[in-house]
């Protein structure tokens, strides 16, 4: 299962932070924000969430639009309703820099989820291995921009941009290192816009037409 994004503007983080209030444990609660979709995510033999938005760690720092930072508990609460992992490469994925990607990552880690799309290293820029059913799986994910940040020279593994050579290049060389199904998750399109445009409905053709890649989630 592939879920759409998790973007947490003030007013839903204002709700978890209400439904906290009885819970010395936590400081928001997005459980029953997220309970409509707990059967569907719990029936699913691997979820996955796209997290649009960097992560506090102590639920503090906070930041709203257009540059993100919110509260941690969010990957607690995704997690406990069954998410396996989330992507992590989107257009808001650069709001807090460097330091942002490494937080975020971290929280994720110690929720439990697995991610894709965002490094902390050159080590870690890798897709995301999975054995399921006894296939082995390479999962990538990449973003049309980053709302104007770029990324540092210095580190170029630090978030995945949109790049059509780039993704069949890295799905070419998962097929080298033993996957036998490469899944491509894209975050791409207009904003407010619910039809594809001209990249989505033009690119999407042609990775699927590599015999690297077997399924394209936008």
């Amino acid at each position: 299962m592939f879920t759409g994004d998790l973007l947490l503007h003030s007013r839903v983080n204002a709700v978890a932070r209400a439904n906290a209030a009885d819970d010395p444990g936590l400081s928001y609660d997005y459980g029953s924000l997220l309970a409509p979709i707990a059967p569907l995510v719990e029936a699913a033999d691997w979820a996955v969430c796209h997290l649009e938005v960097p992560l506090s760690a102590d639920d503090t720092r906070l930041s709203p639009y257009p540059t993100f930072r919110v509260p941690g508990d969010i990957a607690r609460a995704v997690r406990a309703i069954g998410y396996d992992a989330c992507t992590t490469a989107s257009n808001h994925v650069l709001d807090q820099g460097a330091d942002g990607v490494a937080e975020t990552l971290a929280v994720l880690d110690a929720a439990g989820l697995a991610h894709t799309g965002s490094a902390r290293s050159p080590q870690e820029a890798q897709p995301m291995w999975l054995d399921l059913g006894g296939i082995r799986v390479a999962h990538l994910a990449y973003a049309y921009g980053f709302n104007g940040f770029t990324v540092p020279s210095r580190s170029p593994w630090l978030a995945n941009l949109l790049d059509e050579s780039r993704i069949v290049a890295d799905a070419d060389a998962a097929r080298r290192q033993g996957a036998e199904y490469v899944v491509v998750s894209l975050h791409w399109g207009e904003q407010y816009q619910h039809e594809p445009n001209r990249q989505q409905q033009e690119l999407g053709p042609r990775l699927l037409a590599s015999p690297s890649i077997d399924l394209v989630v936008g």
